[in-house]
């Protein structure tokens, strides 16, 4: 009996069961049991179902696998099986199961896609041609299986029937420039110089994969013996791009600039693996389809599980499908020396602040700032430490940032200059931090942040209050949901005594940010002062409950003892 047809049954069941519980002693129960093999088809199913829902790759990979097997001529159910078994990694389990549904049903396209992939994969290239021939209709599916046959075709030297499957993958103009990029790379690993330049020419007006297209002429250039033509171009792409700190671009102008060798020109089920990858992050994951990201990746990897850039961008996927301890299995397979390894481990040590783990958090980015210093590594170092409120490190680490900054590389970005004010002001040392918050401003004066910021402070101490309200009513402009913009308009009402303007203001900014500690802090202070001592009360013992930080902490305490007077240092 296939799934859907018994699901029906029970639940008709279910239903008679209770229309006539007064009339007769069976139950649902007994009659399941009379039939076993159903009631464990449905109990597998269900267990399937209730670990898709909490996200668990295993358990449902293995219940729903079990649940086919039960009844294997349940197409849908299978190609659910197969899902589930390529998802968590299990390959055998995942060509077992294609080659199931395969026997039972020869036009299913993730069948034909999975075995024509492993079939490429082994060099059965007639095998994969013929099982990746079929038109099924799926146009996910079609685009991989047109993918790894175009790269198959290729492989046993049939040039041009390569480049006419890459050029009716279909799918629309992304995967038309992917399809070119696919044969300017195919000529380019027969030797067919004029071809592969003029097809990469073409590959980069397209705009499409742009950097594993410069990368892939890099390599052709390479191995034709252009490297300063190769370095060249590099350069100027990286310029374009705003500098690559990190990364195989990064990786490549160096070895290059050294006299040292880059990789050679990849194999055919390496290009496929890019091929698969550059589809997954382009078109599938930029349109939010990651389920068939996922799936591109995982096959990428089975072509060429050396690819790093595949490995990294399924965490990606990993982590926001909330599968945190599998990105965590994948990032650690991607090897010391990849040219991944600084994204892959700030990727690691995010998922470490998630959990509320800092300190190991701090000791993946202290351990990737030392073997790989850079720019990058060395900012997420300072943010790490602007997170833990730890400003006294965290200053001469942006310290560093902004004097190793050009003028242009500060214009182009401003960050560091604003967390080193930050830093400077709360250690206490406002006339650097003024400097800095005022510098951000010259450069871009529509900064909210930095308008918001300079505009509190200066609200907070007492000065230049005309010039201060006019800043957080700017910044108010600029980010109008923004709770904590909100509430320094509140709180420099506050400060002006101006206690039922600042009231209203404070009561949208907790609605805009309603887990601040800060904020309702605030708004308890302006309810005491409007003599709602209750209401404040309540306000002060709710901030307790979102983090404050610890000064915040040491005042919320005393005014909940003794009133907002209890609080020297507050008006």
């Amino acid at each position: 009996m296939k799934l859907r047809h018994y699901m029906t049954a029970c639940a008709a069941l279910l239903l008679a069961s209770c229309q006539t519980s007064c009339q007769t002693t069976t139950t649902t129960t007994q009659v399941v049991n009379d039939r076993p093999e159903d009631g464990k088809l449905f109990g597998d199913y269900l267990a399937g179902s209730y670990a898709n829902y909490i996200d668990k790759a295993d358990a449902r990979s293995e219940y729903y696998s079990r649940a086919f097997a039960r009844a294997n001529d349940d197409i849908p159910l299978g190609r659910r099986a197969l899902t589930s078994a390529l998802t968590a990694g299990d390959l055998d389990l995942t060509h077992k199961t294609a080659a199931d549904i395969h026997s039972q049903d020869k036009r299913e396209p993730m069948a034909l896609a999975i075995l024509g992939t492993k079939a490429f994969e082994q060099g059965r290239h007639n095998q994969a041609q013929n099982l990746l021939t079929l038109d099924t209709g799926d146009l996910t599916m079609g685009i991989l299986m047109g993918i790894v046959k175009g790269w198959s075709q290729a492989s046993e030297g049939d040039l041009e029937d390569a480049k006419k499957t890459f050029e009716e993958i279909g799918g629309g103009p992304y995967f038309d420039a992917l399809a070119t990029l696919q044969i300017a790379k195919a000529e380019a690993i027969a030797g067919n110089v004029e071809a592969a330049r003029k097809a990469f020419e073409t590959a980069e007006e397209t705009g499409e994969s742009p950097i594993e297209t410069r990368l892939a002429k890099a390599r052709f250039l390479h191995s034709i013996g252009e490297n300063d033509l190769a370095l060249k171009e590099l350069e100027a792409f990286s310029k374009e791009n705003g500098g690559f700190e990190t990364g195989p671009v990064r990786n490549f102008i160096e070895s290059l600039k050294s006299g040292s060798s880059i990789e050679g020109l990849l194999t055919h089920k390496q290009e496929a693996a890019r091929a698969l990858t550059e589809s997954a992050s382009g078109f599938f994951l930029a349109n939010r389809a990651r389920d068939a990201a996922e799936v591109f990746y995982r096959l990428a990897l089975t072509l060429d599980p050396d690819h790093d850039k595949a490995a990294y961008w399924l965490g990606f996927v990993l982590e926001r499908t909330d599968r945190e301890d599998e990105a965590m299995e994948i990032y650690e397979s991607v090897k010391p020396n990849s040219d991944y390894i600084v994204s892959t481990k700030l990727s690691q040590a995010n998922i470490w602040f998630s959990r509320d783990k800092d300190d190991e958090a701090l000791k993946v980015l202290e351990a990737v700032n030392k073997n790989h210093p850079s720019f990058v590594t060395r900012e997420a170092l300072g943010r790490a430490r602007l997170i833990r409120e730890n400003y006294a490190e965290a200053l001469p680490i942006y310290d560093e940032l902004v004097k190793s900054m050009s003028e242009e590389e500060l214009k182009a970005d401003t960050q560091p200059l604003y967390f080193r004010g930050i830093c400077y002001e709360r250690e206490k040392q406002w006339p650097s931090a003024e400097a800095d918050f005022k510098r951000v401003l010259e450069i871009n004066p529509d900064d909210a942040d930095a308008l918001n910021y300079l505009g509190y402070t200066w609200v907070d101490r007492g000065e230049n209050l005309t010039e201060a309200f006019a800043m957080i009513n700017k910044a108010l402009k600029l980010d109008p949901n923004s709770g904590a913009i909100t509430d320094s308009l509140g709180w420099a009402h506050y400060k002006l005594g101006q206690y039922s303007e600042a009231k209203n203001k404070l009561e949208d900014a907790v609605v805009l940010s309603p887990s601040s500690a800060t904020i309702i802090d605030h708004l308890g202070d302006v309810y005491w002062k409007l003599g709602r001592y209750r209401e404040a009360g309540y306000q002060w013992q709710r901030a307790l409950e979102f983090d404050p930080t610890d000064e915040e902490r040491a005042a919320i305490r005393m005014k909940l003892k003794g009133g907002l007077e209890a609080v020297k240092a507050l008006p």
